[in-house]
């Protein structure tokens, strides 16, 4: 990739750069620190896009989320941007868009709750909420950067896969991600792959060299493109009309599942960091994960043993990367923004007890912090 563009830009700024370059053009949101200034880029910026974007402040995340859903069924590319209780707010819409199959991206900049909690500070207490926030059985896709160019990056990749896959997408980013100036090359257009959704009249696109399989995501009937289409949240069959048959209801929720399974070698992998021979294993994400890094350095240069296993793709959890890992480490220590959320799935797939290091300062925790736990 050639650098067209080498700016320097906090993480905030990057996520709408990407998604303007991923020709999204419609943001609907809801002002909220500290995603708030996504929103007030998109306000400044979409109104000059040619094709001109759409930017709507609304009343509420609820409407914001929901306008996300309707554009996206009329062949917009939409996406919001909140944080803490606007994430609450928007849990029902986001199972709303997973029965639907309907493409949308949603960033979520983590901040210290519950409730108003640290409005302004950086917290991680969103880790299973993106999980299971919405009710019924779904299979969210939530990517976790943890650099300003990785949102960047990401939020390219989220707006592929949404389209791709037809499922929402969510990125989780935290207030130190948001507010962090960092250096961020941004390609050229014609260097961008950008896959266009399944639509009756292109039933297989291809995306990374896979094809789709209309059988697992059927194509999207396009809202005034002379379709007749339904998007309806009751159980439904592949035409789109409802069904509330137990058989129909059980195909459909097992499908969105099987097709999330089937894809999983599209989404971003976890990033191994001086584990080849680690036999103490940091596992983190987003600017955590900076601070472990860091420690892990620190510690090689007096000869211990230490890894980093950052994830990426926080879900679906990568369970079996997870448990391969676990097996050959003979400590593992989760530091997280919280009192201990990532630290289930991570016992959970690999089948052992792990060290959790907790803050709720509003802050990472340190690279000494950890270096600690490492040397206890």
């Amino acid at each position: 990739m050639s650098e067209t563009n080498r700016r320097l830009v906090n993480g905030n700024v990057a996520v709408v750069d990407a998604a303007i370059l991923g020709e999204m053009h419609g943001f609907f949101g809801y002002p909220i620190t500290p995603s708030s200034s996504i929103l007030e880029q998109c306000a400044i910026r979409f109104p000059t896009l040619d094709p001109q974007g759409i930017f709507v402040q609304c009343e509420d995340e609820i409407a914001a989320i929901t306008a996300c859903i309707g554009s996206s069924w009329t062949g917009l590319k939409t996406f919001t941007a909140t944080s803490g209780p606007g994430f609450s707010l928007m849990q029902e819409g986001i199972g709303l868009a997973a029965i639907t199959e309907t493409p949308i991206v949603l960033i979520n900049v983590q901040r210290a709750g519950p409730s108003t909690g640290l409005p302004t500070l950086a917290g991680q207490g969103e880790t299973m909420q993106s999980k299971f926030g919405s009710h019924g059985d779904y299979s969210p896709l939530v990517l976790v950067p943890n650099t300003v160019q990785e949102t960047f990056d990401m939020t390219i990749e989220a707006i592929n896969l949404s389209e791709f896959l037809r499922v929402p997408v969510i990125i989780m980013t935290d207030q130190v991600i948001s507010a962090c100036l960092e250096g961020m090359s941004v390609p050229a257009k014609e260097e961008l792959e950008l896959v266009k959704r399944p639509t009756p009249d292109n039933p297989n696109p291809v995306y990374k060299g896979v094809k789709l399989d209309s059988e697992l995501v059927p194509p999207m009937a396009i809202f005034g493109k002379g379709y007749k289409g339904f998007g309806t949240g009751l159980s439904h069959g592949l035409s789109g009309t409802p069904d509330l048959t137990a058989a129909t209801f059980e195909l459909l929720v097992k499908r969105l599942k099987k097709k999330m399974k089937h894809y999983v070698d599209l989404f971003p992998k976890a990033e191994e960091y001086m584990m080849d021979d680690a036999e103490i294993v940091i596992v983190a994400y987003g600017s955590t994960a900076r601070a472990a890094k860091s420690a892990v350095e620190k510690v090689r240069e007096e000869g211990i043993k230490a890894g980093m296993f950052r994830i990426r793709t926080l879900w679906p959890f990568p369970e079996n990367e997870m448990e391969k890992i676990a097996e050959k480490a003979k400590k593992i220590i989760v530091p997280e923004m919280s009192l201990g959320q990532l630290i289930w799935p991570v016992e959970r797939y690999g089948r052992k007890k792990a060290v959790g290091i907790t803050s709720l300062s509003g802050r990472p925790v340190t690279p000494g912090k950890i270096i600690e736990e490492i040397k206890r």
